[in-house]
């Protein structure tokens, strides 16, 4: 007797889960739509950039507007929407001195959709409501079709989040449906069946949502249009948001049959249309109909499933939210540069072909310089003890490397005073300090005393203060931990000489400008055969890009290049500031 009522009790949960899952998704659509960003095409590329060129050749205005616009495009479709907004303004500029034109329309359209996936509700609408003043002015089918589904989307949103954010508007579906009415007759007079498909869908959602049967009719519209052309995904597709409206409106012999008609034709898919979304919205149709139909048993295995899909989903929705606040942050950081540059080209192709030329020049001394250095070196180290006539040699020898090293540090110094492309000069004023680092070694081994060995605490005591110096902040506070009696390889020390002067430069750079008491410290300690180099400051906090790839920076690969010579490990961290932790065996 206790068993029939625990099954009775348990029949009655189970029947209450799914009829409460049930009621979650009642008028939902059973394809929810979902962006898949495309990598960057080199085509795409090539083909814009080649736009460009032209236009540039030609003095084409007109031609460069769509270049950038092609660019846009681009970089939109990659999820890049900072560099997409970039371009399409730099196009919207010409544009817009143009006049009123269907690309200037397409133009606003274009900023619409950017500005609503950032969630700018003021940019949104003001870009909107431009699309359509154009749209209607030239009376353009394509761009009144375009400038309605802006209005519609801007209407169709909850900007309120739900009325948590009062300042702005929660969705108003009268005038989403009054737009779609409208692209509803435009569409009837001009548009191919796949752009009445796509408004019959649309329809239908809103009057699903209104709870107004008239919803299946335009469904069975977008369906019966599907069936004309034969692609069995967007039949199936088409299906399921019929069963859906169809459900809602206890339609279940329709639904029945729908379902039947689903199971048959999923077979014949190609594999690659049935995603996670796809497989989703099948199995909350089935859920939703046993439920209706009393299979209690089916409805449970089924709402399992969407269940399952929906936990993943939850996560990979909170994944993508820290994306976008992370686009809109950096988006918010540029915006005032964006308004505060002009976008023109400011160097020609020559200019830039000699700095090119003249920066492969120096690289060309400075490895020569380096060469030299460690070649004299090693001669230094064989002849030392032979004769004091070889110490003299190799007193000449230092003195020539010296030379030569200060030869090319005057170099750059008298082409920086002629430049005036500042991100040259920043690479040529970082080339400099590198230069230096090999300078201090050489003096250090100079005047050590052990041969083939670098004393470690002078060596980087001395990069510290030169590097100080020059970027003006000798005032900041200084703390070094290493010992007077470690002592490092040449080798060794060089590469950990540029790696510190690479982290002091970013230090300088970044973390002291608008720090009001900037600290800095170094520690190296030794155990047995393992060393271990720390480096830390009390900026903002730091952590590059994982893993080190050829889009990055010079500085970040060239710590990555001397870590992978001395075949160590290291690891950045946030620590009241950045902390950088580097683990090797001598």
């Amino acid at each position: 007797m206790s068993n029939i009522g625990l099954s009775i009790q348990m029949s009655h949960f189970a029947k209450a889960l799914i009829i409460l899952v049930m009621v979650s998704s009642v008028g939902s659509i059973a394809q929810t739509p979902t962006t898949h960003f495309l990598p960057l095409q080199p085509h795409k590329v090539q083909w814009a950039n080649a736009v460009i060129k032209n236009a540039l050749k030609t003095k084409d205005t007109i031609q460069l507007a769509e270049g950038w616009y092609l660019y846009g495009k681009i970089y939109e479709a990659a999820g890049d929407y900072l560099t997409a907004k970039r371009y399409f303004l730099r196009s919207l500029k010409i544009q817009e001195k143009r006049g009123d034109s269907f690309e200037l329309s397409r133009l606003y359209y274009r900023l619409t959709t950017i500005e609503g996936t950032l969630f700018h509700y003021k940019e949104a609408y003001h870009y909107a409501h431009l699309a359509l003043q154009v749209a209607e002015r030239i009376n353009s089918y394509k761009a009144l079709s375009l400038a309605y589904g802006s209005v519609q989307s801007i209407h169709d949103m909850d900007w309120s989040e739900g009325g948590k954010n009062k300042k702005y508007p929660s969705p108003n579906y009268d005038s989403a449906l009054y737009y779609l009415r409208k692209k509803e007759k435009l569409i009837n007079s001009y548009g191919t069946p796949l752009d009445m498909s796509a408004v019959m869908v649309n329809l239908g959602a809103e009057l699903q949502r209104r709870n107004d049967p008239k919803a299946i009719d335009y469904y069975q519209k977008s369906l019966d249009i599907f069936l004309k052309k034969q692609n069995p995904a967007e039949i199936v597709i088409a299906k399921l948001q019929l069963g859906q409206a169809c459900l809602q409106f206890k339609q279940l012999r329709k639904v029945k049959s729908l379902i039947q008609e689903i199971e048959q034709e999923i077979p014949a898919l190609p594999s690659y249309s049935i995603d996670k979304t796809f497989q989703t919205s099948i199995n909350a149709l089935y859920r939703d109909y046993y439920a209706a139909t009393g299979n209690w048993q089916k409805a449970f295995d089924y709402a399992q499933r969407v269940h399952g899909a929906e936990y993943q989903k939850l996560h990979a929705d909170r994944e993508g939210a820290i994306s976008r606040l992370s686009v809109e942050y950096e988006t918010e950081q540029k915006e005032a540069e964006l308004k505060a540059k002009q976008l023109e080209l400011q160097l020609s192709q020559q200019n830039q072909q000699t700095q090119q030329r003249f920066v492969q020049i120096l690289v060309v001394l400075l490895v020569g310089a380096l060469g030299i250095s460690i070649a004299f070196y090693r001669i230094s180290v064989k002849n030392h003890r032979l004769s004091e006539s070889n110490a003299l040699l190799v007193r000449e020898q230092n003195h020539r490397v010296k030379n030569n090293l200060q030869l090319v540090s005057s170099l750059l110094n008298l082409q920086l005073n002629r430049l005036t492309d500042d991100a040259t000069k920043n690479v040529l004023e970082e080339t400099q300090l590198r230069i230096e680092v090999m300078s201090v070694l050489q003096r250090t081994l100079y005047t050590g005393q052990t041969l083939g060995e670098v004393n470690v605490h002078d060596f980087l005591t001395e990069i510290v203060k030169v590097g100080l110096q020059t970027f003006d902040y000798e005032h900041v506070q200084v703390q070094t931990n290493i010992s007077p009696s470690l002592h490092l390889p040449i080798d060794h020390a060089m590469r950990i000489g540029l790696i510190i002067n690479e982290l002091l430069t970013n230090a300088c750079k970044y973390a002291f400008p608008d720090h009001e008491a900037p600290q800095w410290s170094l520690s190296c300690e030794q155990s047995n055969r393992l060393w271990t180099l720390q480096v830390a400051d009390n900026g903002p906090g730091f952590i590059p890009e994982k893993p080190i790839n050829k889009k990055s920076s010079f500085g970040m690969r060239l710590i990555q290049l001397q870590a992978d010579q001395l075949y160590a490990k290291y690891a950045f961290e946030i620590q009241n500031g950045s902390l950088f932790r580097l683990n090797f065996k001598v």
